[in-house]
């Protein structure tokens, strides 16, 4: 017996064209900011522009890709049947691996945004596990971005305020850089410094997250996620505004004043602001950093951090969260004399 041929059900078949329409205007609007826009964009703004265009095309690529994998693998399967059970599994992994790749192409918010979905826990097992690998490293921007950055928040004389600073970060990630400085005082410090476009890169793709969301709940209405990208919207907010992390970073210094075993960090409120925060530099390692735990003489297997967590939650602390394998973890420095950062 001949098979019938499959057909999309027409809601599916009219979402797919969306979709499909939607890369094409994406497209079509990067190339027209290319051939008719130079003259009234500088070349910043229309650089991030078309970056978020291109970035929002493989966004709208991958799930129309994920939604033809579902229609096609699943198809004539029975929801109560094992050969149902391990081929919706098979597809939710392979969608998984292809929204981690969007992930890791897009860079920026797509990977805080897979980290984000990987803790919340409410999508199939596959695509926790498989986007808990995402890591938010970037390489960092040259020295000239982030002196404008500086300008504009401390002043066109910032450098006045400093004996040395370092032109080279010593870290990077997906929305900041982190610089070392000296003080006049010689105080030596830590200068969080926040990427120029990261306010309107935000915007665009939780826009792009919010389309996409939507999209789906309406060809899929058992599927409703669309409080995932509005949850992360609000979490982002809250990370990219520096004075809220410094006055966090207030409250556990003043809640953790009489313990003796946690160092809070000094901020310099003269040197603060939404998109540069400047903090007292330590030095010190992470608590996996195994040969320095075992040059304090401390075995790694017993090292125990759960009074640190119950310290912190009945402080009721309020940190920055890394999502990271899936956990929301507090990143702990250790000292040569055993205090934590």
């Amino acid at each position: 017996m001949t098979p019938k041929p499959f057909n999309f059900p027409a809601k599916r078949r009219t979402g797919l064209l969306l979709l499909t329409a939607a890369v094409a205007a994406t497209a079509a609007a990067a190339q027209a900011s290319n051939t008719h826009e130079l003259s009234s964009l500088s070349a910043g703004k229309l650089g991030a522009e078309v970056h978020g265009l291109v970035r929002t095309a493989r966004a709208v690529s991958a799930v129309a890709s994920t939604v033809v994998d579902y229609e096609f693998s699943l198809r004539g399967l029975r929801k109560d049947s094992d050969q149902y059970r391990h081929s919706i599994s098979e597809v939710h992994l392979r969608s998984a691996k292809r929204f981690l790749k969007l992930c890791e192409v897009n860079k920026g918010f797509y990977v805080k945004a897979g980290q984000f979905v990987a803790a919340q826990r409410v999508l199939p097992k596959e695509y926790s596990s498989t986007l808990s690998a995402l890591q938010d490293q970037v390489a960092p921007l040259p020295f000239k971005v982030i002196k404008g950055v500086l300008k504009d928040n401390l002043g066109p004389d910032f450098t006045e305020m400093f004996e040395s600073l370092d032109e080279e970060p010593i870290a990077a990630a997906s929305i900041a850089q982190v610089h070392h400085a000296v003080l006049k005082s010689d105080q030596e410090v830590a200068i969080k410094v926040q990427y120029p476009w990261v306010q309107q890169q935000m915007t665009f793709d939780t826009r792009t997250m919010y389309f996409l969301s939507k999209t789906i709940a309406w060809l899929y209405p058992q599927y409703r996620f669309e409080w995932l990208p509005l949850a992360f919207a609000d979490s982002m907010a809250a990370e990219l505004d520096f004075i809220h992390e410094a006055r966090n970073s207030e409250r556990a210094a003043k809640n953790l004043r009489n313990n003796k075993l946690i160092r809070v960090p000094h901020v310099f409120w003269d040197l603060t602001s939404r998109q540069v925060l400047t903090m007292q530099f330590y030095t010190g390692r992470k608590i996996d950093d195994l040969d320095f735990l075992n040059q304090l003489g401390v075995e790694p297997e017993k090292v125990d951090l759960s009074q640190f967590t119950t310290m912190v939650n009945s402080c009721k602390l309020y940190f920055p969260v890394l999502y990271s394998g899936c956990n929301k973890l507090i990143v702990v420095t250790i000292f040569a004399d055993g205090s934590l950062l």
